[in-house]
């Protein structure tokens, strides 16, 4: 009997070091997922505040403060915490690309930038790549599409931290879609005068024969050569490109019908002048940007045709 029971004994004693062993494992599993859970909520977080500082120097290097505008004050097309919709996709078989030059109010040559515009035939959309130091810094991809349809502007970014998006409503973009349906069917031979622009003749730039125009003030001149050589159905559309702080002020939103092939804007009362001039154009291009491929960072919500 005794034999008996110290067998028990110890069978019991087994047993229940065998079911503290599988608690403690279980404990430890639960640990070790809490821990995992931990990191991958920190590693978001972090990867989270790299992206909004990248994008905050990224909109300060084009469009300057991120204060007072972005937030939907003044004037800036441009508002945060809309409900957005976007596309699935963005494609564009058209690309020009634009050397842009100047000098600042002290006379100084300003760096060059270089400002790639891509098009589709008749869509609706358009997208800018912009190279400059300011941006190289930032040391990451930058794509911008202007949406008109949905009223988005949209700014693409990828990065050793990967690939997002911010969404922005774009205010002013039904205007620029009315306005270029409208003046496509303008006789611009009769047309001596357009909205503060005065024909001033016609030239060939880069071997595209252009109609130039120029308005001026007490403050500035600019001119504005434009051809319509080419048409891809986008009629003006690359003045959404004027709300950068690069070409604000200098860039008319407004200008004659055309592609523009070349600006040239001076300060009557300082030294600061910007010359634009298009150094190339490629058609039937295959640049293609799928929006699942840049989840939505946007404030507020954002939503998809």
């Amino acid at each position: 009997m005794k034999t008996i029971i110290s067998l028990l004994s110890l069978l019991l004693i087994i047993l229940s070091n065998t079911a503290q062993g599988q608690i403690l494992k279980k404990l430890q599993q639960k640990a070790e997922q809490a821990v995992e859970k931990a990191v991958e909520r920190k590693v978001d977080q972090e990867l989270e505040k790299a992206a909004n500082r990248m994008v905050e120097n990224s909109w300060n290097a084009l469009f300057g403060s991120m204060e007072g505008g972005a937030n939907g004050t003044g004037t800036f097309p441009f508002t945060m915490g809309t409900n957005v919709t976007t596309q699935d996709e963005y494609t564009f078989d058209v690309m020009t690309r634009m050397r842009i030059e100047g000098t600042d109010a002290n006379g100084k040559a300003s760096d060059p930038m270089v400002m790639e515009m891509y098009f589709a035939e008749n869509a609706k959309y358009t997208g800018t790549k912009i190279k400059n130091e300011d941006l190289k810094q930032e040391q990451g991809d930058l794509f911008i599409i202007y949406d008109f349809a949905n009223g988005a502007m949209l700014m693409l970014m990828e990065a050793e931290e990967g690939k997002f998006s911010f969404a922005y409503g774009f205010t002013d973009a039904e205007s620029y879609m009315n306005e270029a349906a409208e003046e496509s069917d303008v006789d611009w031979e009769e047309v001596q005068e357009w909205k503060g622009f005065k024909k001033i003749g016609t030239k060939t730039i880069n071997g595209y024969a252009c109609e130039g125009y120029l308005t001026e003030d007490e403050a500035s001149s600019t001119e504005v050569w434009v051809t319509r050589d080419e048409a891809f159905g986008m009629g003006k559309l690359m003045g959404a490109n004027s709300n950068t702080k690069q070409l604000k002020g200098k860039f008319p939103a407004d200008y004659p019908y055309g592609i523009m092939v070349q600006t040239i804007y001076e300060d009557k009362n300082s030294k600061e002048s910007m010359t634009m001039t298009l150094e190339e154009l490629k058609k039937n291009i295959d640049a293609r940007y799928e929006m699942a491929d840049y989840p939505s960072m946007s404030f507020g919500d954002s939503g998809k045709k």
